[in-house]
């Protein structure tokens, strides 16, 4: 029996909206214009050496000026410099993600090649993909949904084993999907983790059930920062996505015909759902879920807001260059993913508050990047989103472990840089300077 599977994702909603990507035609009008004024020059240099002399010199002074180190500039409080942070000619976006993709496929291929030498495994998926008995779709509507439910915002008292226990039987690395039907949506959950490991399961408590009462195809990752770096929620994130996406989604052995995800859910490890009707499903747009949360007041703080639990699909992830990675420290890069959207057109999307109800988990906040840094950055977003995101993110994947709810990436992204290291010491330092005056 020949074993057949395509090698690419999708579920059954509708398809996302064609966007290109395309240069910036104002580098290139610069550059013509600058060819002219160099030729003109030339010719009159020709006709006047003295002047070419005078002027050659002029611009040697020019250079020296430039590179010589501005004394207002190197003050402790100046305004932050984000061009020290990029890169000056950072790989072409729509090259990276075309490459991105050769390699999720040339991926898949190679595990069919090798499902295809071994007769038993080939075996079994061509049961599964028999089409004499085929799987009705799953209803639109699921049928067992329980509406809202009133969560404690403290962390579940219960032990690991019970907790497996509640949420019932799982599949390889916290994979599932429905038996008696096939899926619609085929659901990836990234949630960036670090030393918190009762807020951790206390998400998978609540998290599981509501999935599997959605009939989602869906499968839990958690993505962790090694060593004691400064966390970077972003940089973490876009790693996360990369390893999923590179490997054709970690698919167990008996999946890899379900293809790619249909959509990505970046998931804060302290937001609980309270109303298992706020589908988790692939929409159309990205789409931010986590509207009303108890921590203020069941009210939207502002409009362009995508922090907590925020669904988007992978081409769109693609096409924003996925997050930031020069937030380090607490908040910001859900901000700047905002700005991201909002530059490539795409619109973001949010159920009904009434719905959309979340309760976070009590805990001590983070330190927070200095506010100048997250000014700067946020304020640039639309200036910087290709040349800062996935196509210029450094990281390592330190090890894959398969857990019995989640699949656990480690993977290390760096420390924060020297330079804002520094910044923010001098702001800081500044600042309580400054409230001692007062």
């Amino acid at each position: 029996m020949r074993l057949i599977i395509p090698c690419h994702g999708g579920s059954e909603s509708t398809k996302s909206p064609s966007i290109s990507l395309h240069s910036d035609r104002k580098d290139l009008g610069m550059d013509h214009q600058g060819a002219s004024v160099r030729f003109s020059a030339d010719r009159r240099f020709r006709h006047a050496p003295a002047l070419q002399k005078r002027n050659s010199l002029k611009a040697n002074n020019l250079q020296v000026a430039k590179l010589k180190p501005d004394p207002a500039s190197s003050a402790q409080n100046k305004d932050f410099q984000l061009e020290r942070l990029l890169k000056s000619k950072p790989p072409n976006l729509h090259l990276f993600v075309t490459q991105l993709k050769n390699e999720a496929n040339g991926y898949c291929l190679g595990k069919l090649a090798e499902l295809h030498r071994n007769a038993e495994k080939s075996n079994v998926i061509s049961e599964r993909l028999e089409p004499c008995r085929p799987k009705p779709w799953c209803p639109k509507i699921p049928p067992v949904l329980y509406g809202a439910e009133k969560l404690d915002s403290v962390a579940v008292n219960m032990t690991e084993e019970e907790i497996v226990d509640a949420v019932g039987s799982m599949g390889v690395g916290g994979s599932w999907a429905p038996d008696d039907c096939k899926a619609r949506h085929s659901v990836c959950i990234i949630i960036p983790y670090r030393d918190r490991k009762d807020h951790l399961w206390t998400l998978l408590y609540r998290l599981i059930p509501v999935l599997k009462r959605q009939q989602l195809d869906f499968k839990i990752f958690v993505v962790e920062q090694v060593s004691n770096a400064t966390f970077n929620k972003g940089a973490i994130m876009n790693a996360a996505f990369l390893t999923i996406y590179r490997t054709y989604g970690l698919r167990g052995e008996g999946d890899w015909h379900k293809g790619l995800y249909g959509c990505y859910v970046f998931h804060d490890v302290d937001m609980l759902p309270e109303d298992d009707r706020n589908m988790y499903s692939c929409p159309e747009f990205p789409r931010h879920l986590s509207v009303a949360v108890n921590e203020f007041k069941y009210q939207l703080p502002y409009h362009k807001l995508v922090g907590g639990v925020f669904n988007i699909r992978p081409d769109h992830y693609l096409l924003v260059n996925g997050y930031s990675n020069l937030f380090w420290g607490w908040g910001g890069e859900d901000d700047d993913m905002g700005y991201r959207l909002e530059q490539v057109g795409l619109p973001i999307t949010r159920p009904p508050e009434r719905l959309a109800r979340y309760t976070m988990v009590k805990h001590v906040k983070r330190k927070p990047l200095a506010h100048a840094v997250r000014l700067k950055l946020v304020h640039t977003s639309q200036k910087r989103f290709r040349a800062d995101g996935l196509n210029t993110l450094k990281y390592e994947v330190f090890r894959v472990d398969t857990e019995k709810l989640y699949t656990r990436i480690l993977v290390g992204v760096g420390d924060m840089p020297e330079y804002v290291r520094s910044f923010e010491v001098s702001r800081r330092s500044t600042s309580s300077q400054n409230k001692r005056w007062k």
